[in-house]
């Protein structure tokens, strides 16, 4: 891969920066990632509730994540032009603040429920230039496969602009999966909102997220757990290897 200026993209590129240069990925399917991933460990996370040691790396692997989005200093345009949206998309020039406060107890206090046996998983959508969402935005017109909580949250909005949001949802791989993993709750909502939407290449643009929270996870047990993104132009495959349009992650709390 190569690394260009961050002054243009082309379309059709994932932009993932890292100081002032981005590495240009082809594709046209926005990928999903989620934190924390130990590169060492792959998508394993381990730990024994009780020894505050073990889980440790993986606080530290968030935090080091949301830094950003707490010290808009750290980035390169020192978040100048970053401003609170409402639920419209801003001018080209500026871009939409995004605070880690609307992820409730999935908080660095809290040591993101790590400590409480009730970890949470901050999910993003990577960045695709000038990709446009093609949102599941009307309630008479949806997926058959669509979860119940995203479907409660549709026809519990009363505007339109409240249903142009990306939808997340995670689910356990296989049934004994689903049976282990417990109820869920998602921190701010389950979706990405329309206002981040396309990523244009602006400086101290953040990408909005998901906390997804394990309230009563099954111990002693490893979980594959599958999260999706929902979008009419987003490709999803069923396939546990290629994985479109989602990400894999497995859990174990002794």
């Amino acid at each position: 891969m190569r690394q260009i200026s961050s002054a243009c993209l082309p379309k059709g590129s994932l932009g993932r920066r890292k100081n002032d240069s981005v590495t240009l990925v082809p594709g046209d399917n926005p990928g999903m990632g989620h934190r924390p991933i130990i590169l060492e460990e792959g998508a394993l996370i381990w730990y024994q509730q009780s020894n505050s040691s073990q889980y440790k790396k993986y606080v530290d692997n968030i935090n080091e994540f949301l830094a950003p989005y707490e010290n808009s200093s750290l980035l390169a345009n020192k978040g100048a032009n970053q401003r609170e949206c409402g639920e419209l998309k801003p001018p080209r020039e500026e871009v939409c603040s995004f605070s880690v406060r609307q992820l409730g107890p999935c908080s660095r206090s809290e040591d993101y429920g790590y400590s409480k046996g009730t970890p949470c998983i901050i999910v993003k959508l990577n960045r695709l230039y000038a990709w446009h969402p093609d949102f599941y935005d009307d309630p008479s017109d949806l997926p058959a496969d669509m979860p119940k909580e995203i479907l409660e949250y549709i026809n519990s909005t009363s505007t339109p602009q409240e249903r142009r949001k990306i939808w997340v949802s995670c689910a356990g791989e296989r049934p004994a999966d689903a049976e282990a993993l417990g109820p869920l709750r998602y921190w701010p909502l389950p979706g990405l909102p329309a206002r981040y939407y396309p990523y244009d290449n602006t400086p101290g643009y953040l990408s909005p997220l998901v906390a997804v929270q394990l309230l009563q996870p099954t111990k002693h047990q490893i979980i594959n757990i599958r999260c999706r993104a929902w979008a009419r132009n987003i490709k999803f495959t069923e396939s546990l290897k290629e994985r479109l349009g989602s990400t894999h992650i497995e859990i174990m709390i002794d």
